[in-house]
């Protein structure tokens, strides 16, 4: 994982941990041109065995969207707007 990858992917997932109980469990870029990355999240304590075990959402972000968010050190109000609407229904009861 680059600089940049690993700044974005820490901002992205304490966002989703402190904003929508979930956490960010992988990173996929869209080979070979890393244009674009999907993340994929998973909601925080649902145990294995369980019902909810593989219930998780992918959010796909354009490398350039990532990039500017990595370097501001903040994720830009695209990204936090796109994650709220997605994992706002990823919690688990």
């Amino acid at each position: 994982m680059t600089g940049q990858e690993t700044t974005f992917f820490k901002l992205l997932d304490e966002y989703a941990r402190t904003r929508h109980q979930c956490f960010l469990t992988e990173m996929l870029p869209d080979f070979p041109d890393k244009l674009r990355y999907s993340w994929c999240f998973r909601p925080i304590g649902v145990g294995k065995g369980g019902p909810d075990q593989y219930t998780c959402r992918y959010l796909s972000i354009d490398a350039a969207e990532m990039a500017y968010s990595a370097g501001a050190h903040c994720l830009s109000r695209d990204v936090s707007d796109k994650s709220d609407k997605e994992l706002s229904s990823l919690r688990v009861l």
